[in-house]
């Protein structure tokens, strides 16, 4: 290997958005063909393999915490992943700019992209298209409110760096 270029492991912890909630419960149900409740029944009954206990833990995570959503309006469920990358590619994820622009999410209530743009001293086109990139590797959400107002949300708990 090159020196200078490095693999790298970044482990996120973070939350979903409700869509990708949403998505987990859909895509449960159709590979089941079949409802949480009718699959539990069934899990129980042992007549669906044992061997899906960790589906069926998953699934049902993932609906208690849809449902207390519903019921109050905060989705908290947790998920770990690890990104492998090259040394020389992390700058193209995680450069200053885009961590001070998790960093203002995380700590300072923000309103909008413009508003976020204001904080970070930065134009909101430049604001904006790395905000997109951020969301495309699910590190932030963008929450559309009205017409046209988009507010960002950070999904990041933690995340660490690991050098192999």
């Amino acid at each position: 290997m090159p020196c200078g270029r490095v693999n790298l492991r970044i482990k996120i912890l973070r939350r979903l958005s409700l869509e990708e909630v949403k998505k987990r419960l859909h895509e449960h149900e159709s590979v089941a063909s079949m409802s949480f409740s009718e699959f539990e029944k069934r899990f129980i009954a042992r007549k669906v393999d044992v061997g899906l206990f960790g589906e069926y833990v998953e699934w049902a995570n993932l609906l208690h915490a849809y449902e207390a959503y519903v019921e109050g309006g905060e989705l908290d469920y947790m998920v770990e992943e690890i990104l492998k990358i090259r040394s020389d590619e992390l700058d193209k994820i995680l450069n200053s700019r885009r961590l001070e622009l998790l960093e203002t999410i995380s700590k300072f209530r923000v309103e909008s992209i413009n508003d976020v743009a204001r904080k970070v001293r930065r134009t909101v086109k430049n604001v904006y298209n790395d905000l997109k990139l951020l969301e495309k590797r699910r590190l932030l959400h963008l929450r559309k409110v009205g017409k046209r107002n988009i507010i960002p949300e950070t999904l990041i708990e933690e995340f660490s760096i690991v050098i192999q």
